[in-house]
Parts: C-alpha cells; structure tokens; sequence
C-alpha cells in the first residue's frame, strides 16, 4: 500500500485570516486516483472569524484545473468580508450578494479572453472560407488555422474552470449554510435517546435532483437525454460559480442548444437558521469527491453520509491532536479506496480533488494550545456513538423536533450496539425499565376503524373481524 505523501507547498494566503480554532481542515489533490496525494492544508476551504466574533466556513472543489477555483475562493472571502451579517443574515441575502459578486468578478477577470475568442473565431471562419490557388499560401493559411486553433483549445480550457462551493455561517448562535453544487454541509447531532443523527443541509445540484430536473425541463431541455449522458454541457453538476464555456456558450454543445436560458445557474440555494443547541455535536463540510469515494467502497451513495460520520467519530476518538482529525479521516477513506480499487482492478478518476472541513461544537473539549483533545476533562461528551443518517434537501422538511431551539443535555451512548446485541435489551444505563411504558404512535388507524365501524352498520363486516 502507498502511503499519502505530503508535498511542500507555499503557505497558503489564507492563513493570515483570523482563524476559527474549533475547526480542522484536509484538502488532497489526488493525482494519480488513489497513488501519491498532495497535501495542502486550506488548499481550496477557509475556516475564519469575523470583528462581530461570527465563524465563516467553505469548501471549494474545482472543475477543470485549480486556477478558476482559487480565484472564487479569493473573490468570494473578499466579497464576504465587505457585507456585514447583522443585518442581512435574516433575509439571507448575506450569502446571495456574494455569490453574485463572484460570479460577476469572474466574467470580468475573463473578459479580455472572451473578447480574444470571438475574435479568433471570426479570423477562423475567415481563412476557412479563403480560396487560394498557390500551394505556398494555402499551406500558409493551414498553419495559421492550426496556430489558432490550438489557441481556442486553451482559451476554452481556461474558460472552462469553475467551482462548486458550499458555505457556512455560525452567527448569533444560528447556523445558516449555502452551496453551488454538490458540495455537502452534514450537521451531526444527537437525539433524545443519545444517537448521533446525520443531517444532510444542503441540496446536490445534480441530474439525481428531481427540483434541478424540472428547472432544466422548464428551460425546454430534454432530461432524458441529459440523464443518459449524464452531462449538462461538459459538467456533471446543474449549478457552479465560472465556467463561462457551459453557461455563456451553451449554445454551442448540442443536447442544450435549445434551452430558453443558460442550464448551468450560479444561484446559491440557501439553508437556515438553525439553532446551535447543546445537541449539536459537529458539521462537517465536504467536497464530493469524498462521499463519492466511501460510497464507491460501501457500494450505497444513501449511506455515505452517515459513514462519513463513523469515520469522523472514530478518528475524534483515536487522535489526540484536534487538528489532524480531517487529515487522518482523509488518509482512511484514501488508503480503503485505494485497496478497494485494487482488489477490483478498477482505474479510478485522476486529478480528484477532496475537502474535509470539520467544526467542532461540543463533541470534545479542546485546549487553546496546542488543540489537544481532552477525553476525560468533558465526561458528558463520550465516542463511538451509532450513526444514523437523515438525509434532507430542505430545512423545512426536517422534523420540527430536531429543530427545536430548546436546549438539552444529551450523552453520546458508545455501549448502545453491544448492550442490544449481547442482551437484547435496548435500555439506556439508569433508566429503570418501565413494562407499561408507551411510545408515541407513528402510523395513523383513524381510517381503518372508521371502515370497521361503517361496515358494522351495514352489516357487511367479515365475520373474521371482530
């Protein structure tokens, strides 16, 4: 097995940002699918704090090169930090104006390019129409249509670098969260019985999204198609930030040619608030190419997110130095991906780009220096937890419950799975059992007895039914 390996790197500008110390970070630019991995921590995310003591947090995953990417990330942490959330976080318009700075900055940032491929276009269809009779000048116009059009190739390269981003706020103990893309923002919490539940915040911006489906049919776009081919232009994802080539030139790839509007939109969709109790334990932040990976091995993309989790927890639990738990999780799910595409002969996807970003609410206690994990200074927060996963594309189909802004004290149960296997029992330590104890119904019989009872009357009730 190959070993992640670490290259040097200049220090990354982000770290003169005010950094937020309950948060760690991985970015890993795979290469080679799984071989050697380039580490970079803050390659492609920012975890920072504002004047008024708010907490900024995003991942950036970068489609065709890093270039694009690393200028949203830039645009985007310069934008964000000229708003000011006090005001605008309750009409969400906090994260919608600095999505359209960046988009708009980066039109700008390539307008020269734009300007240069039209007109190599026009000098293109020029030559191409030219009719010469001497050998000497055609073989001049032949090398000067391959000059130009080895120059398109690489001006449409550029053209087509992007990014998904996902964002987060904490802010006046609320959380607010926004993405482009398939970029995942999951909050682990637990319920009242002590099991940590994985919430899915965000919404993938996919072909597998039924809402970006319609958005696309509505444009006039045959989904069908799409879904077979499994592209929007030359993307996987519905949204992004840049790639001017699939959204300013749609017309020229053929399945969306017809589209009323451009297909792939800019537009953030945003989630929140939501109330920062003490049941909230942490949120994770991450780029798709790390739950695609564990659902690649677990063979199921419904459960990669509470894996994700089990791995997080399982690393909290081992490690002692809080900021090595992204970069531990990131080599496991590396390492296990590799030998799964060993094992099956598989040639996996290079130049994968993935992002761990993990916030610490109060899962453990950390030192100020030098963040080390204190397991047994903070006895109410215990490891090893079951995972359960809740996926979810809107806040407002969650369960009110799991919302509440009360506040309460919940352990996380690390013996709850053995207890239930070796005995039987599913019953919490210090919980006297209780045999006429009842639970909340959840299937609703209103409706069969009402059949019963009107069968009575008329007597057509089958005699098996009493």
């Amino acid at each position: 097995m190959i070993a992640p390996v670490a290259r040097p790197v200049a220090r990354p500008w982000t770290d003169d940002l005010p950094k937020c110390r309950n948060t760690c970070v991985a970015s890993y630019f795979s290469r080679l699918g799984g071989g050697n991995v380039d580490s970079n921590d803050d390659y492609l995310c920012f975890h920072c704090q504002t004047e008024d003591n708010s907490s900024l947090y995003g991942v950036f995953e970068p489609h065709n090169g890093l270039e694009a990417a690393q200028f949203i990330m830039l645009e985007y942490i310069i934008s964000i930090y000229h708003l000011s959330p006090t005001a605008a976080v309750p009409d969400s318009l906090y994260f919608r104006n600095a999505f359209n700075s960046v988009e708009k900055a980066y039109i700008e940032n390539y307008d020269s390019m734009i300007a240069e491929r039209t007109s190599l276009q026009y000098q293109l269809q020029t030559l191409t129409e030219s009719q010469v009779t001497s050998q000497f000048l055609a073989s001049q116009i032949v090398q000067a249509v391959d000059a130009i059009l080895a120059r398109l190739k690489e001006i449409d390269r550029h053209l087509s670098g992007g990014a998904t981003v996902v964002v987060a706020l904490v802010h006046n103990n609320k959380l607010f969260c926004a993405n482009v893309g398939c970029c995942r923002a999951l909050l682990c919490r637990t319920d009242a019985n002590s099991v940590l539940r994985v919430v899915q915040l965000t919404a993938d911006h996919s072909l597998a999204n039924e809402d970006e489906l319609l958005r696309l049919r509505q444009l006039g776009l045959d989904t069908n198609k799409l879904r077979n081919g499994m592209y929007v232009g030359n993307q996987a994802g519905t949204r992004c930030l840049g790639n001017y080539l699939v959204k300013g030139l749609y017309k020229a790839f053929p399945a969306l040619g017809g589209a009323r509007a451009a297909p792939v939109a800019p537009q953030p969709e945003l989630h929140g608030p939501v109330a920062l109790d003490d049941s909230c334990r942490f949120l994770v932040l991450v780029s798709s190419g790390v739950y695609k990976r564990i659902a690649e091995v677990k063979g199921s993309s419904e459960q990669a997110n509470k894996q994700l989790a089990q791995i997080i927890v399982e690393n909290f639990r081992s490690q002692t130095d809080f900021k090595k738990v992204s970069q531990s999780a990131l080599h496991e799910i590396e390492q296990e991906f590799v030998s799964y595409c060993v094992k099956n002969n598989l040639t996996p996807k290079s130049n994968t780009h993935m992002t761990l970003l993990i916030r610490n609410f109060n899962f453990i206690h950390i030192d100020p220096e030098p963040n080390l994990v204190q397991k047994q200074q903070n006895p109410s927060v215990r490891f090893n937890p079951i995972v359960q996963s809740k996926s979810n594309t809107l806040l407002n189909e969650l369960d009110s419950e799991i919302y509440s802004s009360e506040t309460t004290e919940s352990n996380v149960d690390t013996n709850r799975s053995n207890r239930s296997t070796e005995s039987g029992s599913d019953i919490e330590p210090g919980r006297q059992f209780d045999r006429d104890r009842k639970i909340k119904g959840y299937v609703d019989f209103s409706c069969y007895y009402e059949n019963v009872e009107k069968a009575r009357k008329n007597g057509t009730l089958p005699s098996f039914i009493e």
